[in-house]
């Protein structure tokens, strides 16, 4: 069984846009070429990497051991902070990897924080997913699971939490379309949704965010999106979906970057919602790759 770590993932990163994989059949004395396996480099997600390397497609660099860290204290040593830092509580002491987090406080309960990590075995095995850890007392003590919000997942978590409490987790699903989880209970269970299924590839970098405004006439409605990296009509660009019932059903999406003309793609993408419904969405735009952004994309609605 080959074992995987977290960096050796970073480690397959290529020079060109894409790779190729050609697999020959013998037949008697003749050579049949299976057509090629296209790898694409601009995804960052463990999950795809993973098969990628189970396949043998990528090269995996060997598990590397990690001096133990030495406690040194938690006090922010600046002149502008006066007071010590919080103690550094853990969210779980079982053993695993927590990485690409994301935090979100009910807008009615300070006190009331969820979080959700890729989670994942250490040395990295079983890959969770989007998992859910979440705190009622400010973070002096945490509840949650390692396993993937709703059930396993390929992660890029994002979190949520509505006016009534309902606690939201997006994720990529294992099929790799765009899923939410969402729970009543304080995270005891979870529902799980789709938001948008793949048409064939893999639904990248998404953001989920909630409008909680009260002078806002659209206060509740949730908002998904992401790179399209899969195929069909939005191919590398950015797509969004919203929902209007509190994460149970999703409209079909729309797409908001086609007036950018990405000589690569648009990737990378983050939502934000104004005090009367506004909704913002700013992308990362490429050229080409793998070179860096050239610009960025920004796209808004009024009408929710």
């Amino acid at each position: 069984m080959r074992k995987f770590s977290a960096v050796s993932f970073l480690l397959i990163l290529l020079l060109s846009p894409s790779i190729f994989a050609q697999q020959t059949l013998v037949k008697g004395n003749k050579q049949a070429m299976v057509k090629p396996m296209t790898i694409d480099t601009r995804i960052d997600n463990m999950g795809y990497w993973k098969e990628m390397a189970r396949l043998g497609l990528v090269q995996v660099a060997p598990d590397l051991p990690v001096e133990k860290a030495t406690f040194t204290g938690s006090r922010i040593m600046v002149r502008s902070v006066f007071t010590e830092d919080s103690p550094d509580v853990p969210l779980t002491t079982l053993n695993s990897t927590q990485s690409e987090n994301s935090v979100f406080a009910d807008p009615n309960d300070k006190n009331h924080v969820l979080n959700s990590n890729n989670s994942t075995q250490n040395p990295v095995g079983n890959l969770y997913g989007a998992n859910d850890f979440y705190t009622l007392d400010g973070g002096a003590t945490w509840g949650g699971e390692l396993q993937g919000a709703g059930g396993s997942n390929s992660g890029d978590p994002t979190t949520a939490i509505s006016n009534t409490g309902r606690m939201f987790v997006n994720y990529i699903q294992n099929s790799y379309g765009q899923g939410v989880s969402y729970s009543d209970n304080g995270g005891q269970s979870w529902t799980s949704k789709t938001v948008c299924p793949s048409p064939g590839g893999i639904l990248d970098k998404n953001h989920m965010w909630i409008d909680n405004s009260i002078s806002s006439p659209y206060e509740g409605n949730l908002y998904v999106a992401w790179s399209n990296l899969a195929g069909g009509p939005s191919i590398n660009q950015i797509d969004i979906s919203r929902s209007t019932n509190d994460g149970v059903n999703w409209s079909a999406f729309s797409t908001v970057s086609t007036a950018i003309n990405a000589g690569s793609h648009n990737q990378g993408v983050n939502i934000h919602t104004g005090p009367n419904g506004e909704v913002y969405v700013l992308w990362a735009v490429y050229d080409s790759w793998p070179s860096d952004e050239s610009a960025l994309g920004f796209a808004r609605s009024l009408d929710g």
